[in-house]
């Protein structure tokens, strides 16, 4: 499911005091989703990783209080307010930590230590798929039925749009665009830290080893040296402004494109065209008619491959439609 549907319905839970559970592959953006959230509402936000916790940090310590014992209610857990209590890792959780969190989500309760969820607080959960890539346990029908449970697939179109409001490195958005998906090391988080690295490193054009060594440890062997090649080459993917432009502006790199057999490159350019369609549509500006921008799409495409040609003059058809209705 994209990131938009699962931001929605965040929101609609949130609203509704139902708990939602998110699963989705390392690295996807599960927490950001949820810590997003919290901030454009304007509320509390407490993220506790379940996979190196212990009962005692949800029940509370013991203490003996004129010969009764009573449990501690841990600092960890909200007391007033309103927010989000964010709980990852769920199925690397002890089974006695679930069995807690089960009174918790049910009753918004723990007995022993008679702690209440203060009314304003809503639980959101978050784990990796139980597919055989994660060391993760299958989760109790009992628990996970407590949920709304969503799964999350990243998507390249959706977190550009992200990477770009931000301020993700230019290099770093400009050659994910050339992906069609993104790969288990390849993944979201990874490539944002890639960001950071050359953000905070303004040295690494001088010194391409390092950058390839940082960007091989962060999103894996084959995309860490495709991306140093990508940085130190000719081959670079076209912005959308350059196919408006005109066949002059693009003409050598599509050459450069084809000697090299560099399809990703092609379908990297029908993603720039299908995010600059989108945001036109969304906020029309005046640098140009539709039509002509339409025109000159056209003309670009007529140099692709037949797939990626096809896939281009379908936008049109699309972005011409929407205009359409949009004038009506």
């Amino acid at each position: 499911m994209s990131y938009e549907i699962i931001h929605r319905l965040l929101d609609t839970c949130l609203d509704a005091d139902l708990p939602l559970l998110i699963e989705g592959p390392h690295g996807a953006g599960k927490s950001e989703i949820v810590r997003d959230c919290a901030e454009k509402r304007n509320i509390g936000f407490v993220a506790l990783d379940l996979s190196a916790a212990e009962p005692v940090d949800l029940l509370g310590l013991p203490s003996i209080s004129s010969g009764v014992t009573e449990y501690l209610i841990p600092a960890c857990l909200p007391r007033g307010g309103s927010g989000i209590l964010f709980f990852d890792e769920l199925n690397r959780a002890l089974r006695q930590v679930r069995a807690v969190l089960l009174n918790l989500i049910t009753m918004r309760h723990v007995p022993l230590s008679n702690y209440r969820l203060p009314e304003g607080w809503r639980i959101v959960a978050a784990c990796n798929p139980a597919n055989g890539s994660y060391q993760v346990d299958e989760l109790d029908e009992a628990l996970v039925s407590r949920f709304v449970r969503v799964k999350l697939e990243p998507e390249v179109s959706a977190w550009l749009e992200w990477a770009v409001g931000e301020g993700v490195h230019p290099e770093v958005i400009a050659f994910v665009r050339a992906q069609s998906r993104f790969s288990r090391t390849g993944n979201p988080r990874a490539w944002h830290m890639l960001s950071r690295w050359m953000t905070s490193n303004s040295a690494w054009k001088e010194d391409p080893e390092t950058l390839s060594a940082c960007a091989e440890g962060l999103v894996g062997p084959a995309e860490g040296r495709a991306f140093a090649a990508y940085l130190f080459s000719n081959l670079r993917p076209l912005r959308f402004e350059q196919i408006l432009a005109g066949e002059s502006a693009y003409q050598a790199s599509i050459h450069q494109w084809v000697r090299a057999k560099r399809v990703d490159l092609f379908h990297a350019a029908a993603e720039a065209i299908r995010i600059g369609l989108t945001d036109f549509v969304k906020s029309p500006s005046d640098r140009a008619t539709p039509e002509a921008m339409a025109k000159e799409i056209e003309k670009f495409a007529r140099l692709c491959p037949a797939d990626i040609r096809k896939q281009i003059v379908e936008l049109v058809v699309r972005f011409r439609h929407e205009i359409r209705v949009g004038r009506a």
